[in-house]
């Protein structure tokens, strides 16, 4: 009987499937990098047929498998398997890194043997890009060989540039290491760009420029490549030329030893690597990179530390650990007195607390200033400019108060070379008036900075405020020469000549003035400064005249009409004109085409308060550029259609040019709908205060002693600082800088060694300071009402004599040990006297 067979071609069908399936297994496997499970599913599809895209996989499999393993660590296994690569792929078994295994597993006499060979191979017909392998494997081994001992550098053939240039650059590295400048740039230069040290010739450089050149250092650095035999020695200064946080990521991969040469590089000691590896752990979490859980960090690493670096560490990061930063410096090396006030103003600043912050922040400064340092005096300065640039001490527009004057003035004569604060103290006077300081200050900061252009456009504006226009052109002009595309400088230019014009306009001289006003075109582009132009020149034409007409109209249509250009108008009239009253503002606003009897709006008023915050004030006896609308807008205040912050505003725009009669009448319009906001009792209090020169009365001192209380709750630190100043302007602090008292204020005074008649002086002057209020007050503490209403009786309304007898009385009590008042002897008085009309009882005010 004879058996059947099973077709042939059945049989191919079958294990054709079964390639395919491994294949695609074995791709699978090569793709999620399982190279175990590639290497042997490849074997297994070799075992069936040799085919040329299986032997490259099953090389590319042996290749990452063994590259895994020399991550590992497990050099043996690596080398094991890309001989097995090269023997069953047929692959080169000397290429890729596996120079590099052998020579880490300190193999380098087979890697010698490798070379002897190549060298033996040079006289083939490719015997060049043999060299060039040469070269290559030389190269490799140059790291190696830099610290091998004698027995291997004797396999080295004499003329090998392995052996040749192995002295220069040991040279190099010591010469590095001892910071020998000269010594490392002749050892470099005998390195030639074919040399197997090339390489550490670059990273050599790189590093001394890293000590000053950060950025040529980095481009030197760049251009050695990745794969360089010298990268080791390269990582760590690639890691610190990495900018953020990524460069302690990249620290934290370095070996041992790379992470000691990255700390020497940045001047650390080896004891802040454990520090460094808990930081390693935290950049993860932007929570546990918080300053509170970072001083926590540096805490516990505090002994492990250098003391200066520990200190430094504290002070960055204790004014933010709430829980107990500024408690513990001696925990942190040994920080200064001055280190520890500036840490504590620091922390008390960031909790809103400035007045305790500004008191912590004068305590280091003085510190500072007392150790005589250079750089004591310099972070001195800074600290005071910090208070005097802080929001407590700037109005709204940026304006100086006289405290902070006080401040930067002592930061200047402690570091004279800071352009800024001149700035600032040039415009300090010249605000305040005071144009001699201002020429003073300006001439002070024009010797260290004679062409800054803040400087010198301080100059113009300072010759503007003394009507100096011829100088302050002049000014102008060479600071053009400086900065041509300043438009603040060109802009003054051409306000200089219109403010000449409008001088000449009052002087009745309109032909002198047209030339002003044209030249000031060349300079002014602007819409407002077009109006502006327009209507002066208009001003320089017959009365009546249409020409007049036409340009006092195109003036107003410039302004965008309504309620603020008349206010424009009417400024600009009392600016240019002796008197300007509710005839003459009626007559030139009908000129210009404004109808007054239209009724005021919101958005009109709103854009009033806009212009008025733009425009600098100008102030002056009977000036008023609201006289026809003034009734109007108090009805519209009385009103209350407008919204907290609008108030706000215009309650600013009105106390700005001393308009207190409107400003007081949209606060006290406020003051009712809104009558938690502290704001509104302010400005109420402060218009009125404006008025009278003081406080009005003891209400509203207590209804602003109660606004300040609320606004230290809600942490409006700028609105109390407002009130304060407001308190202070109202009760002003006697100087007694300018009396001649020899040595009574020189030091804490002794009672027992005070000269009566000195102290009599100091209350006198004290008098003559308020009129009497402040003395007033304190006596009715000292001495007791009833004594003090028992001699204003027996003065009988003679105020010289009721207050020479007041101090009579705390001169004796206070110097002379006085415990009880003497008897006082009847006034001898026939008949009393009635009271000057208009004095009123004193004591009672």
């Amino acid at each position: 009987m004879s058996r059947k067979t099973i077709p042939p071609f059945k049989k191919s069908l079958t294990t054709a499937a079964t390639s395919d399936a491994l294949e695609s297994t074995a791709l699978v496997h090569l793709e999620k990098g399982r190279y175990r499970d590639a290497v042997a599913s490849y074997k297994a599809l070799l075992k069936t047929e040799r085919r040329p895209q299986w032997i490259a996989g099953l090389a590319y499999a042996y290749s990452g498998r063994a590259q895994g393993l020399a991550a590992k660590g497990m050099l043996q296994e690596a080398i094991g398997l890309w001989r097995s690569r090269a023997e069953l792929c047929g692959t080169a078994l000397w290429d890729g890194p596996y120079v590099g295994w052998l020579i880490a597993d300190a193999r380098v006499a087979e890697v010698l043997d490798h070379l002897a060979a190549r060298r033996a191979a040079t006289s083939a017909p490719d015997g060049r890009r043999l060299d060039e392998q040469l070269a290559t494997l030389e190269a490799q081994l140059a790291p190696t060989l830099l610290a091998a001992d004698p027995a291997i550098l004797a396999r080295l053939p004499a003329d090998s540039l392995l052996q040749q240039h192995r002295p220069l650059a040991l040279a190099a590295l010591s010469a590095y290491s001892s910071k020998d400048a000269a010594a490392l740039e002749t050892a470099l230069a005998g390195i030639s760009f074919r040399s197997p040290y090339r390489d550490l010739r670059t990273v050599l450089k790189a590093m001394v420029l890293y000590e000053t050149d950060q950025d040529a250092a980095r481009a030197a650095i760049e251009r050695l490549p990745l794969d360089s035999p010298f990268e080791s020695l390269a990582a760590p200064l690639r890691t610190l030329l990495v900018a953020g946080p990524e460069r302690l990521q990249r620290w934290a991969r370095l070996n041992s030893a790379q992470q000691t040469m990255a700390l020497d590089l940045m001047g650390c000691p080896q004891a802040v690597a454990p520090l460094l590896q808990s930081l390693v752990g935290l950049a993860g979490s932007t929570a546990l990179l918080a300053p509170p859980a970072l001083f926590d960090l540096v805490l516990r690493h505090a002994h492990e530390l250098p003391s200066t670096l520990a200190t430094h560490a504290w002070q960055w990061l204790a004014p933010w650990a709430e829980r107990r930063g500024c408690d513990s410096p001696r925990l942190f090396g040994n920080p200064s007195a001055a280190d520890q006030e500036c840490a504590t103003a620091l922390a008390v600043e960031i909790k809103g607390e400035w007045d305790h912050a500004e008191t912590h922040w004068l305590d280091a400064s003085d510190l500072l200033e007392d150790d005589g340092g250079t750089h004591d005096h310099l972070r001195a300065a800074l600290i005071l400019r910090h208070i005097a640039l802080s929001s407590a001490h700037l109005s709204s527009d940026g304006v100086l108060d006289t405290y902070a004057e006080e401040m930067l003035t002592r930061s200047l004569a402690l570091d004279p070379l800071d352009c800024g604060v001149h700035v600032r103290l040039v415009q300090f006077w010249r605000r305040n008036g005071n144009l001699k300081r201002a020429r003073e200050q300006l001439e002070a900061g024009l010797c260290h900075f004679p062409d800054d252009v803040a400087l010198l456009t301080e100059a113009v504006e300072n010759a503007l405020a003394g009507s100096a226009f011829k100088k302050a052109t002049a000014s102008a002009r060479r600071l053009l020469e400086l900065d041509p595309l300043n438009r603040k400088v060109r802009a003054l230019v051409g306000n200089a000549h219109l403010s000449h014009a409008v001088k000449q306009i009052g002087a009745e001289k309109p032909d002198a003035a047209k030339k002003e006003i044209i030249e000031a075109a060349n300079w002014l582009t602007s819409v407002v400064d077009q109006g502006r132009m327009h209507l002066l020149q208009a001003w320089t034409e017959p009365e009546g005249s249409a020409e007049r007409l036409r340009l006092a109209q195109l003036a107003v249509t410039n302004w965008g009409g309504g309620l603020a250009a008349g206010w424009r108008l009417l400024r600009e009239a009392q600016g240019t004109f002796q008197r300007v009253g509710l005839t003459t503002s009626a007559w030139l606003l009908s000129e210009a085409g404004i109808d007054t009897s239209k009724a005021l709006t919101h958005a009109g008023l709103l854009e009033l308060a806009q212009v008025m915050e733009q425009e600098s004030p100008i102030v002056g006896k009977g000036l008023d550029s609201l006289v026809v609308w003034r009734k109007e807008i108090a009805r519209m205040a009385a009103m209350q259609a407008f919204d907290a912050d609008a108030c706000v505003r215009l309650c600013e725009a009105f106390r700005r040019h001393q308009d207190y009669d409107l400003a007081e009448k949209f606060a006290n319009a406020a003051r009712k709908r809104w009558p938690d906001r502290p704001i509104f009792v302010y400005h109420a209090v402060a218009a009125r205060s404006g008025k009278m020169g003081r406080i009005h009365s003891d209400q509203d001192f207590s209804d602003l002693e109660k606004a300040q209380l609320r606004a230290h709750q809600s942490k409006d630190i700028r609105l109390a600082e407002r009130i304060e100043r407001l308190f202070e302007a109202d009760d002003p602090i006697p100087d007694f800088a300018d009396l001649d008292f020899p040595g009574a204020l020189d030091s804490p005074i002794d009672l027992a060694k005070l000269d009566p008649e000195v102290f009599r002086k100091v209350l006198e002057e004290s008098i003559k300071h308020d009129g009497g209020k402040s003395f007033l007050k304190n006596a009715c503490q000292d001495l007791g009402d009833a004594l003090v209403r028992q001699v204003e009786r027996e003065c009988a309304g003679d105020s010289k004599a009721f207050l020479r007898r007041l101090v009579d009385l705390i001169v004796t009590k206070i110097v002379d040990g006085f415990s009880a008042p003497a008897p006082i002897a009847p006034a001898k008085i026939v008949k009393p006297q009635k009271p000057i009309p208009g004095q009123g009882n004193l004591f009672d005010e």
